[in-house]
């Protein structure tokens, strides 16, 4: 969500399109060799929740200048790079962005999503395979319990 407060500043500040200060971050983020968070997925070439999450948000009168912004990138990342679909990750910081949520918000709501999808690949492991990365029970080595009143 930095990325996109961010570029929206820029873009205000510097009366630049849109399309433009995607296309500055973009080439700023090759020359530094730096990674642009919210692109690309390991198994769609489009992630298919992206246009679901922002025809909603349209629907809904909430998309606006952040997901602009966040399809702006896209256009200049493909130009410039090669073609990478906003994953849902920058889906959702570009709407969370439009609905007026500040970026710590959106890491909370991604580390909410992280956890559910993590529960429930361990509780898949747990009841149909043998555990490999999971080992239940685990041996406590902290503090020692404490008497109580």
């Amino acid at each position: 969500m930095e990325l996109i407060a961010d570029g929206l500043a820029r873009a205000k500040s510097e009366g630049r399109s849109l399309d433009d200060a995607a296309k500055a971050i973009v080439s700023e983020a090759r020359a530094g060799g730096k990674r642009l968070a919210g692109f690309g997925h390991r198994v769609h070439k489009t992630d298919p929740r992206t246009g679901i999450l922002f025809d909603l948000a349209r629907r809904g009168g909430v998309a606006g200048d952040g997901v602009r912004f966040v399809e702006a990138l896209e256009r200049a990342i493909a130009a410039a790079v090669k073609p990478l679909p906003i994953n849902i990750d920058g889906a959702l910081a570009a709407v969370l962005h439009d609905m007026g949520f500040q970026p710590v918000f959106g890491r909370l709501v991604f580390i909410i999503g992280r956890v559910a999808g993590l529960t429930a690949e361990v509780a898949e492991e747990l009841s149909r395979e043998k555990p490999m990365r999971i080992r239940i029970p685990v041996e406590y080595d902290g503090v020692p319990p404490r008497a109580l009143d």
